[in-house]
């Protein structure tokens, strides 16, 4: 056993977090929605993104660039209502789809840090249940989006780390597991 542990960090510290021609997938939930899905979350932010690895060694050794897509899930509610009586009720599926791009460099073994950018669009469902009574048309939801995001991820063992991301996703922190193809 204490042979295959050191195996295992030998190998994960040996490699670039990040190389060229490498594709990594990752999968997370989010805390604190960046999309509004009205006052009442009933799905967490979920935050699926693939990137692949088009140059190493941009600046040095440890830099690499990367592009990739992304795609967000979050859903909620939004009630509203007059004199104590709920009359109006949102339900809300939003859907975020983007591109990103990011600048990655590796600052310890087995660490690869990195800040991008996202272009995308926030595609929003709702249905509604009750009777608008306030003026004008109910809200409506969904739109374009940007968003420059701040990460890293830990390698535990060569092709699986965990991961942390701070931006305007689908959430403003993301926490979760990346695996290198």
């Amino acid at each position: 056993m204490a042979a295959l542990t050191v195996a295992l960090a030998t190998g994960a510290a040996a490699q670039n977090a990040f190389s060229e021609g490498d594709v990594v997938l990752s999968a997370g939930i989010g805390i604190g929605t960046a999309v509004d899905v009205g006052s009442r979350t009933v799905v967490p932010p979920l935050a699926f993104h693939g990137e692949y690895c088009l140059l190493d060694g941009l600046f040095d050794a440890n830099s690499a660039v990367g592009v990739g897509a992304y795609v967000g899930y979050a859903a909620g509610r939004q009630r509203y209502n007059a004199y104590g009586y709920d009359y109006y009720t949102q339900k809300i599926n939003s859907v975020m789809l983007g591109v990103r791009g990011a600048l990655h460099y590796r600052f310890a073994d087995r660490l690869d840090t990195y800040l991008g950018v996202m272009l995308g669009g926030n595609i929003a469902n709702t249905r509604s249940e009750g009777v608008w009574v306030g003026a004008g048309n109910p809200p409506r939801y969904g739109g374009f989006l940007g968003d420059v995001f701040l990460g890293a991820r830990y390698y535990v063992i060569p092709d699986l780390a965990v991961y942390g991301e701070f931006g305007f996703g689908v959430a403003y922190l993301t926490l979760g597991v990346s695996f290198r193809l």
